[in-house]
């Protein structure tokens, strides 16, 4: 399919404005994660998500409708760098949870949110998650955990994934059966990749490659890293047209050591609300309306998205709350360009090309791996391809 360009101009505007829409979902290849696209899920109170199968919505190379499943919905969370093992409750608690003091060596270049704090700093709030040491931080499972967490009933930070007759709350995406996808890669060639971020949380991503015959792990998966074509990076948009992007990618202070990682190209903003809740005391599955923080209502309001006023302050150890404030978006209330703001209802999805290693012919599964900068989440999608 040929590209389509959009303006210089109309990149600017798009590259300099906060997306509010990170949960990351693999678009193509199809992912196994996306098994209930054909099911149109229904909520436990018996209504239909968004009218249909609306809520699965994403964009797609061909420009064709696109239905993408649950997919946005697999994830590990409370998966802090220098920590065994994922505590599946903490996503938006902004500390050093297991105590061990590893600091990440990510270039600042490639940070994406809270950029004028200080590194390393009180302020520094973000510098425990995943995505300051891209790969580090463990997942509780390598194709993802539906809904976020292994119980069945709600818990803290829990997304909320809608049963289906082929997948359930909890359930791991390593247990997902295979799904053929019909995609051929050549071994020595190059391959086109594309994914869907969805309440962006920043932060950024790799591709990797395992054996379909080997058990889909994160060590399996990590033993083979994929290379970026680094001048392919695209947006996708809703009509299938393409915009050309300058990506941003770093080697640096990654796992496996030397993999090439790429930032989310969508800037993040409105990362959520300065919550006064306590995890212990006043936490409640699913609720973050314990309102503002003295001082920091904005109107008379007490709610929490209206907690946006004052200067950026460190808030370690706040359930729900992504500190919004120190995502530095635009002051004054600035609005939206309106071309920004066309992109901004198409929600473009990212698109990218891959090198294909030269390894033996067979069966793949592309692995998927997005690392969440201002919250300890990362997200994991698994596609079945074939490398000849």
């Amino acid at each position: 399919m040929a590209m389509t360009f959009r303006s210089p101009a109309t990149l600017l505007m798009l590259l300099s404005i906060p997306e509010v829409m990170g949960h990351g979902a693999m678009v193509t290849p199809r992912s196994r994660n996306s098994i209930d696209w054909e099911e149109g899920p229904i909520y436990p109170n018996g209504s239909v998500p968004l009218g249909g199968t609306t809520w699965a919505w994403c964009q797609n190379l061909t420009g064709d409708k696109c239905n993408n499943g649950q997919t946005a919905y697999w994830y590990s969370q409370g998966c802090f760098i220098g920590c065994p093992e994922c505590d599946h409750k903490s996503g938006r608690r902004q500390t050093d949870l297991c105590k061990k003091g590893f600091v990440g060596q990510l270039p600042s270049y490639a940070i994406s949110v809270n950029l004028d704090a200080e590194r390393d700093s009180k302020y520094d709030i973000y510098r425990h998650n995943p995505w300051r040491a891209p790969g580090y931080a463990p997942v509780a499972d390598a194709c993802g955990l539906a809904g976020g967490t292994p119980w069945p009933t709600t818990a803290p930070e829990e997304g909320w994934y809608i049963n289906t007759t082929h997948a359930h709350h909890g359930m791991k995406g390593s247990d997902l059966p295979e799904m053929p996808t019909g995609t051929v890669w050549k071994a020595g060639g190059q391959a086109p990749v594309v994914w869907q971020v969805r309440f962006n949380h920043g932060g950024g991503y790799s591709y990797r490659l395992c054996p379909a015959s080997e058990p889909l792990t994160e060590e399996c998966f990590q033993a083979h890293p994929l290379e970026f074509v680094r001048d392919k990076q695209a947006l996708v948009f809703k009509n299938g047209s393409r915009l050309s992007i300058q990506g941003v990618f770093t080697n640096q202070g990654t796992s496996p050591p030397n993999s090439t990682w790429a930032r989310l190209p969508i800037p993040s903003g409105g990362l959520g609300p300065r919550c006064s809740c306590n995890m212990d005391i006043h936490y409640k599955p699913g609720d973050f309306s314990c309102g503002c923080r003295p001082g920091e209502q904005q109107d008379g309001c007490q709610l929490p998205v209206n907690c946006s006023s004052g200067a950026c302050e460190p808030c370690p150890e706040t359930a729900g709350s992504d500190c919004s404030r120190c995502a530095n978006p635009p002051k004054n209330g600035q609005m939206f360009p309106t071309d920004y703001d066309y992109a901004l209802r198409e929600s473009p999805a990212v698109f990218d090309m891959v090198t294909v290693p030269r390894v033996p012919a067979g069966k793949y599964v592309v692995g998927f791996r997005y690392d969440c900068d201002s919250t300890a989440q990362v997200w994991s999608n698994c596609a079945d391809i074939t490398i000849e």
